[in-house]
């Protein structure tokens, strides 16, 4: 069985890192969600099942569940305000030299990242242990598909 350590490394899908994005209830109805950084990583079976075998139950997509990857994924993610409603700060995101990178360097598909995490637990009733984004560390970036002035379709 893999380790667990608070550092993870793997492909990232979909990062929002930069600017918090509505949830899936806000964008549902306005007002009645929560806005998020996050990040998808696509890990090894090993790393997956630790996390499972640590009790996560939030943010965890069995291998063949996500239409981009054959991997298992783990979804890491920030609130962009506490349980207080006060803004939390947007995580990091570094070069392998951990230099700050600015939001013009976008994390394209299939990138290597390291997520620094910490579990957290929430839920009244339904108890939800997650993994929240603390930072992220670009290892490997992937060129875009499509260039700026290329159509898409």
């Amino acid at each position: 069985m893999a380790k667990l350590s608070n550092i993870i490394e793997g492909g990232s899908y979909f990062a929002k890192v930069y600017d918090a994005v509505p949830d899936y209830n806000e964008k549902q109805s306005p007002g009645s969600g929560k806005y998020q950084w996050e990040i998808n990583l696509a890990v090894d079976k090993e790393i997956f099942e630790a996390f499972e075998n640590e009790g996560f139950n939030a943010g965890m997509k069995e291998a063949g569940r996500a239409s981009y990857t054959d991997k298992p994924v783990i979804t890491f993610l920030k609130w962009a305000n506490d349980y207080k409603g006060n803004p939390n700060t947007n995580p990091p995101v570094m070069d392998i030299d951990k230099n700050l990178l600015s939001i013009e360097d976008r994390i394209e598909n299939g990138s290597t990242v390291r997520v620094q995490w910490k579990a957290y637990e929430y839920g009244k009733t339904t108890r939800y242990k997650r993994p929240m984004l603390v930072a992220v560390q670009v290892v490997e970036l992937n060129e875009p598909t499509v260039s700026e002035d290329e159509v898409a379709f």
